[in-house]
């Protein structure tokens, strides 16, 4: 059937393939296909990121990483606006709806910068482990122990007093006698403590110049 035959959309259809953002007078193959597209760079790039954070975590401190990922966000989120401009979206979206859009998209781009940079760096990277002191301790406040987050403040730099809380295992977490700390404990304060403990981290040699974390274990 050629292009000029194929049936218009029926009046019903048009409002709901507009508030959808979809042209009704353009083929919906292409557009389609724009979406899935769209749609998937936008949870695409959460799910890499978690790939990095689970399998090559970067052994940096949390305000770095926090700063870090906030300006990101801002800054890509900025971006759209040079990128494509309010004339490209859905006529249906609010201001503050395509402003949360542009956010989504400044985390997704984030995601993948997060993502394809610590895959990057610790792939196949060498591992080298090194003992470090421990200060304290904290874990998460779920019922089921089983399902709680363990946390060791430790100095993971040498000759640096930086304290960086880090997810250990349960087995270790237990074995280790440290102060016992709190989520809204202030760095400074972390940073204060005595060293009591000692773990051992093993760590991977980022090809990007970034230490990763492997795993931590009992010396």
């Amino acid at each position: 059937m050629d292009q000029d035959d194929r049936p218009a959309p029926s009046t019903a259809q048009e409002p709901a393939l507009t508030r959808l953002g979809f042209d009704p007078n353009k083929p919906m193959g292409p557009q389609v296909a724009s979406a899935a597209g769209q749609l998937g760079f936008i949870f695409g790039g959460p799910l890499v990121a978690l790939v990095t954070i689970n399998n090559y975590p970067f052994l940096i401190q949390d305000r770095t990483l926090y700063v870090g990922g906030l300006s990101s966000i801002a800054l890509f989120s900025l971006a759209t606006f040079a990128l494509f401009g309010a004339e490209s979206l859905p006529k249906w979206l609010s201001t503050a709806n395509a402003l949360m859009f542009r956010a989504g998209l400044g985390l997704a781009m984030t995601g993948w910068l997060l993502g394809i940079g610590g895959i990057a760096n610790g792939a196949g990277t060498p591992l080298f482990s090194r003992e470090v002191p421990v200060v304290g301790k904290r874990q998460t406040l779920q019922h089921d122990p089983s399902r709680r987050a363990y946390y060791l403040a430790v100095r993971a730099w040498p000759r640096s007093s930086a304290v960086v809380e880090l997810d250990a295992p349960r087995t270790v977490y237990d074995r280790i006698d440290v102060p016992v700390t709190d989520m809204h404990t202030p760095q400074s304060d972390l940073e204060a403590m005595p060293d009591v403990g000692k773990v051992r981290l093993v760590l991977g040699k980022g090809r990007l110049g970034l230490d990763w974390l492997k795993q931590i274990e009992r010396p």
